[in-house]
């Protein structure tokens, strides 16, 4: 068994010998970072995934808290409420200073 595995490893090296491998810095560089910048660098090379459901789940409940209470209406500055007079809406009190005392 030892004797094959030999054999193996043999012709192996033999078929191999032709090539050679240039670049052994640059691998261990990115492999086995050792000042900031290259662990940087090697953390950006690295595959980032970012959920997409949850992340638009988020903005948009983000957005729906932020974007409801300014559509909802609210009495603003003691203007009193809304009235809709010919089609198009005043603040009572506008009204009520248009009309005076009537």
């Amino acid at each position: 068994m030892n004797h094959e595995k030999k054999e193996i490893r043999y012709k192996l090296e033999q078929e191999l010998e032709s090539y050679t491998f240039e670049r052994k810095k640059n691998v261990l560089k990115k492999t086995h970072p050792k000042t900031f910048i290259e662990r940087y660098a090697a953390w950006l090379d690295g595959k980032i995934t970012i959920p997409v459901y949850p992340v638009c789940a988020a903005l948009g409940v983000a957005f729906l808290l932020v974007s409801v209470p300014l559509l909802t209406p609210e009495q603003q500055d003691g203007k009193g409420e809304l009235v809709d007079l010919k089609g198009s809406i005043y603040w009572s009190e506008m009204i009520e200073e248009r009309l005076g005392g009537e």
